[in-house]
């Protein structure tokens, strides 16, 4: 398995990962047209030419970003895909000068076990959805040595 940066090609393979959360309302839908315009914003797992999962970096202030749309292939679940993909998340938020990371989630305990805490985000509170205003708020800080320009995405193994 690599992590990799998204490109616009992967836009159906990351709406597809997406979707497989959405009816039970853990994550909302993409679109295609959304995915393939922010591509540069996704990271996504790799193995054997196959997308097996996804995440969004999405940037609210320049000290402040979300993780969203974390999805995993109910086939790779259980092999650190998940883990793999908040790890990388949370370097190129760094890269970037992020100083709060931060997820809209029902499972407190896997973000509880990166360090994320139940934190509230005031940015936050003009913005959530009916859907998204019942799950928690977990946010994580940062250690970031000064903003610096992500030059792209970088393959892990």
């Amino acid at each position: 398995m690599r992590i990799r940066g998204a490109k616009p090609n992967d836009a159906i393979a990351i709406r597809k990962l997406v979707e497989q959360y959405v009816g039970d309302g853990t994550l909302l839908p993409r679109s295609e047209s959304f995915i393939a315009m922010h591509a540069d914003h996704f990271l996504v797992a790799e193995e054997k030419c196959r997308l097996i999962g996804c995440v969004h970096l999405d940037e609210y202030a320049p000290s402040l970003s979300e993780l969203r749309s974390l999805a995993v292939d109910a086939a790779a679940k259980g092999r650190g895909v998940g883990r793999a993909l908040v790890l990388a998340t949370e370097e190129r938020a760094k890269r970037r000068g992020c100083a709060t990371l931060f997820a809209v989630s029902n499972d407190e305990a896997f973000f509880n076990r990166f360090g994320f805490q139940a934190r509230h985000i005031p940015e936050l509170d003009r913005e959530r959805s009916e859907v998204s205003r019942y799950k928690g708020v977990f946010a994580k800080d940062l250690a970031v040595g000064g903003a610096v320009e992500d030059t792209g995405p970088k393959d892990q193994t």
